[in-house]
């Protein structure tokens, strides 16, 4: 029995002169260490086929993703990367081969829809059949680096067509190549970094609903109830938050997963720009998707909260969303106003003890 899958190849580029010009112990380490982090981001949306040293192969129901969700999650999944590889540069003073040769690294994606068979070889699940082959063959065209590509995704005309991903929207390049058996195999190729702009909505685009307050205090500690788990649990209403984030750093990427009550809801963080604007895609139980946008001014009397959201296509807020909101940027300037008292009346403090046992104060 077959059913037709998304199937994906996350392949480390650049791996094998990696390898060889690293020392033995760590740069396996490291790369192992960058898989995780590739395999991590994808299993919200895929499921773990296998993993092939330099590459993870990952696939899901063909109804389980749309051409866009498909699309965030490959921008997604190279973002976060990029910057592992980026906190491994900066979180090092070793000068080892494989530390320093870490950035040279690149990551391309290879993706393909067709019908697949489940067979079980020494009591593990296996994927087989005619298109588990062609994806994996597809990591041997040549004709992305002919045209000076060392990172990019490359989507098959049948992943364009069954998913009805705009092309031309993307920026996509058509290729072409031809592969033993297959014959001549037609795909598209495009940039993720460009791609991580797109998962954003534009500016010109009105959101469904927005919410704008003033929040007493100042921009760094809104900031930080907005974003920091433990205080977001403060006011929110939220029971619980656990937030996966590599590399120790909140960011673009960054996952977390929320429980209030019996709803479920997970986020990711898809634009960062501390301590003024960020914005999170998130998904509540079966609900479809929205980003909700945050972006915060200085204002005299404390700080100005603009949210945004945007539902994902065109399908409406929830029921309810809206008001639940507001109680929470309600709840939040209550938690803003206490915090921002309290620290004025810690500021008065030593004043007050001084002023107790200066005699010449008295006089």
């Amino acid at each position: 029995m077959t059913d037709d899958r998304l199937l994906l190849i996350a392949d480390l580029s650049g791996y094998t002169a990696y390898l060889v010009g690293g020392e033995a112990e760590e740069a396996p380490l490291i790369a192992g260490d960058l898989v995780e982090t590739i395999v991590t981001h994808l299993t919200s949306d895929f499921e773990v086929a296998g993993l092939e040293g330099d590459a993870a192969f990952v696939h899901a129901p063909l109804d389980a993703l749309d051409g866009p969700r498909l699309i965030d999650a490959i921008a997604g999944c190279h973002d976060a990367f990029r910057r592992r590889i980026e906190s491994v540069r900066q979180a090092t003073t070793c000068t080892c081969e494989a530390c320093q040769r870490a950035p040279t690294l690149e990551l391309k994606f290879f993706v393909h829809v067709g019908p697949v068979a489940r067979q079980r070889i020494l009591g593990r699940e296996e994927l087989a059949g005619r298109d588990v082959i062609l994806v994996h063959r597809l990591l041997k065209g040549s004709d992305p680096a002919e045209r000076g590509l060392r990172s990019y995704a490359l989507l098959t005309d049948a992943t364009v067509v069954a998913l009805g991903i705009d092309v031309a929207a993307l920026g996509l390049m058509r290729v072409s190549q031809e592969y033993e058996h297959f014959g001549e195999v037609v795909g598209w190729v495009g940039d993720p970094t460009a791609w991580q702009a797109r998962s954003l909505p534009d500016d010109g685009v009105p959101p469904s609903f927005e919410i704008d307050e003033v929040i007493p205090g100042d921009a760094a500690m809104v900031w930080e109830l907005l974003t920091v788990p433990g205080q977001r649990e403060r006011w929110e209403g939220i029971e619980r938050i656990d937030e996966e984030s590599h590399g120790g750093e909140r960011g673009v990427g960054t996952r977390s997963h929320c429980v209030a009550r019996r709803l479920s809801t997970v986020e990711e963080i898809v634009d960062w720009r501390p301590p003024f604007a960020f914005a999170r895609r998130m998904r509540e139980g079966e609900n479809a998707e929205a980003i909700v946008r945050y972006d915060l001014e200085r204002r005299d009397a404390g700080t100005r909260l603009w949210l945004r959201w945007y539902p994902a296509g065109r399908a409406a807020p929830r029921d309810g969303i809206q008001d639940e909101l507001r109680r929470r940027v309600e709840r939040l300037a209550d938690v803003a106003r206490r915090r921002a008292q309290d620290a004025a009346a810690a500021e008065e403090l030593p004043s007050v003890g001084r002023s107790s046992v200066n005699p010449a104060a008295r006089s």
